[in-house]
């Protein structure tokens, strides 16, 4: 408890340094890449096989070609003026129980609110199951407008644009958007909004009215803004239902808004978003070091440690360093004899060896916080994808402590034979010593590499460690569905996505192409007819797939009916889920999401020696060259 109150003191500083409050993303639109873990999906609801929020459950496979989703695969995110046309026309997918498009499918596209219009109402599926509206021109209500396409049969995917407001408007501070609270609660900050007149001056005596929705109520519905053109309502009490709940603001002669909240499960904490870093550059990971100090890994651009007060270091970024698409600089773990030997793991890229490859690379951290030094590769040879146009694909790159054994995910480059591959270090869970040796627990497959623990993996960007009973889980990218959490031991995770019959001559992948590697041709994730014995997850996403990268464990009373939860971060998801795991361990109880209404893609999670839980969000397809952030979401 001492530690963590020392921590949040040096942390606060450095949070008054880069400016508290929340923020909004602007999420820039991201192109199809037929790859499910880059794509953009919206947050739909699951095939009803599959529980509302992805917990484990039983799925009746539809015949293939059979549609099953509609999903959001471009345009989700845009931001323009009120009664503009957005950039990019939004494109749907309808696919099967597969992840496979099915193409010849009637989509219709219905605008939801914000009173705009579109061109193309009605489109057919293409070969690859898209379908695209002809155009979306926003309408006149600044805020968040939404755009539907629907097939009959399936839910609605929505699509959802920001529309900024021109001339007169209302503007509503970071703080009074996207609060979450219990059902019932009071949010932790009074709602306000500014009146601004086409410059953008505060305008004073403007009679401002709320309208709370879903059964909620604020202290008054009508209130005149003051000399600095702020209106405030008072408290608003969030009504009796679950999940998002608006604030109608309006004004006569300036452009409204709506204010969103979302209201959680009773008994779940009042959560405060803050924002501790801007302008970083895609943050992979985080750790937490003694004294308020936080090391972050950027994918193309090294490890740095932000220091108490917001200053800003890069501690290594070698000669041989190598950076491209889900390769970098990824994972980071501190050593948990930390404070005596200051030494620090990362997963990393590198061309030392002439030809790229994974490797984790040990140094030690200067008490000056100035550089690294001692650096020891404690694993090289990690494969890593080299072929033109796929360069980094897949590496996986999480790293977590169990005792004093590390763990290692690799992923499997989108290469069929990986996976099952017991001579290759990719698509597979390590679990070494802090030396690289083999740990006494890795117990290899017969005729493999001994420091092998877990065999048939995908791409596993993100491990957890439960406390208390210190067991790992791992977090796995799915090809098209079925996003993975799955508690590990020595085994097989059932992931083979080559085409059978192997070897044959007339080898075909599950959806009937001739392909070298299947993973989005069909392959289950954990094929349990392949492998009987193979790991069973936790949870799954079920269909579409949501980009699960990385994810961490919450403990403290301050996080209620969430102490023990295992919180996962979702880019093509856009969203946190919180999973409440049953006594064993083994299946997910309930399942919560947070910040969809945020609309951006959330990378990874830790709890940090404070107790809140740090994001890092993520730009579009996993570029390194654009800015991002990193954000706190502190429990009361």
């Amino acid at each position: 408890m001492r530690m963590r109150k020392a921590w949040r003191r040096a942390l606060a500083r450095t949070v008054l340094a880069w400016g508290g409050g929340a923020a909004i993303v602007a999420a820039a639109t991201a192109a199809e890449t037929g790859a499910a873990d880059a794509a953009a999906h919206e947050p739909a609801a699951a095939p009803a096989a599959i529980s509302a929020y992805g917990a484990a459950a039983p799925v009746q496979p539809a015949a293939a070609g059979t549609p099953a989703l509609v999903s959001v695969v471009r345009g989700q995110g845009q931001s323009a003026p009120v009664n503009s046309t957005l950039p990019v026309a939004p494109m749907v997918k309808v696919m099967d129980n597969l992840g496979i498009g099915v193409p010849g499918v009637q989509v219709q596209f219905r605008v939801v609110n914000g009173g705009g219009s579109i061109t193309g109402i009605y489109a057919r599926t293409n070969a690859q199951g898209i379908a695209r509206v002809g155009s979306w021109t926003l309408g006149p209500v600044a805020g968040r407008q939404r755009l539907s396409a629907s097939t009959p049969g399936l839910p609605e995917a929505v699509v959802a644009a920001n529309a900024l407001a021109q001339g007169p408007r209302l503007m509503a501070p970071e703080a009074s958007d996207h609060q979450m609270a219990p059902v019932g609660a009071v949010l932790p900050r009074v709602p306000a909004v500014f009146v601004l007149d086409a410059a953008g001056r505060p305008v004073a005596g403007v009679p401002v009215t709320f309208a709370p929705g879903q059964g909620g109520r604020v202290a008054r519905l009508s209130v005149v803004s003051d000399a600095n053109g702020r209106a405030a309502p008072g408290a608003w009490t969030l009504g009796p239902g679950q999940g998002l709940q608006t604030l109608s603001v309006s004004a006569s002669g300036y452009a409204g808004l709506d204010l969103v909240a979302t209201a959680l499960p009773a008994g779940a904490p009042t959560l405060v978003r803050e924002v501790v870093l801007r302008g970083v550059y895609e943050v992979w990971d985080m750790a937490f070091a003694p004294g308020g100090v936080m090391l972050y890994t950027e994918r193309g651009r090294g490890l740095w440690a932000l220091l108490p007060g917001g200053e800003r270091r890069l501690l290594f970024k070698p000669a041989d360093f190598v950076t491209a698409t889900n390769s970098g600089m990824l994972g980071v773990a501190l050593d948990p004899d930390f404070a005596a030997n200051r030494r620090v793991f990362v997963f990393m890229a590198s061309n030392a060896a002439g030809v790229p490859d994974n490797r984790v690379v040990r140094v030690r951290v200067k008490p000056d916080w100035s550089g690294v030094e001692a650096r020891k590769d404690i694993v090289t040879g990690i494969a890593f994808q080299n072929r033109k146009g796929l360069e980094g694909e897949h590496s996986g790159g999480a790293l977590a402590f169990v005792g004093t054994d590390l763990i290692i995910s690799s992923g499997d480059l989108r290469e069929g034979t990986v996976p099952q591959d017991v001579r290759s270090l990719g698509g597979k869970v390590l679990r070494v010593d802090r030396e690289g040796r083999p740990a006494a627990a890795a117990r290899a497959p017969v005729g493999g590499d001994e420091r092998i623990w877990v065999t048939g993996v995908r791409n596993p960007q993100g491990l957890a460690v439960q406390p208390g009973t210190q067991r790992p889980y791992l977090i796995e990218h799915g090809p098209g569905d079925n996003d993975e959490v799955t508690p590990l031991r020595a085994g097989n995770g059932g992931w083979d996505p080559r085409p059978r019959p192997l070897g044959g001559a007339t080898a075909r992948c599950p959806d009937g192409q001739a392909l070298s590697y299947c993973g989005y041709a069909g392959s289950n994730m954990t094929d349990t007819a392949l492998y009987p014995a193979a790991l069973p997850p936790a949870w799954r996403s079920g269909l579409p797939a949501r980009g699960t990268g990385g994810g961490s464990f919450v403990s403290g009373a301050a996080w209620k009916d969430w102490d023990g939860a295992l919180v996962i971060g979702q880019l093509s998801g856009r969203r946190l889920l919180v999973l409440q795991l049953d006594a064993g361990g083994n299946a997910v109880r309930a399942a919560t999401p947070l910040l969809q209404d945020v609309e951006t893609r959330l990378r990874n999670v830790a709890q940090g020696p404070d107790g809140a839980l740090y994001i890092s969000t993520s730009s579009d397809n996993n570029r390194s060259d654009r800015r991002t952030q990193v954000w706190r979401l502190v429990p009361r």
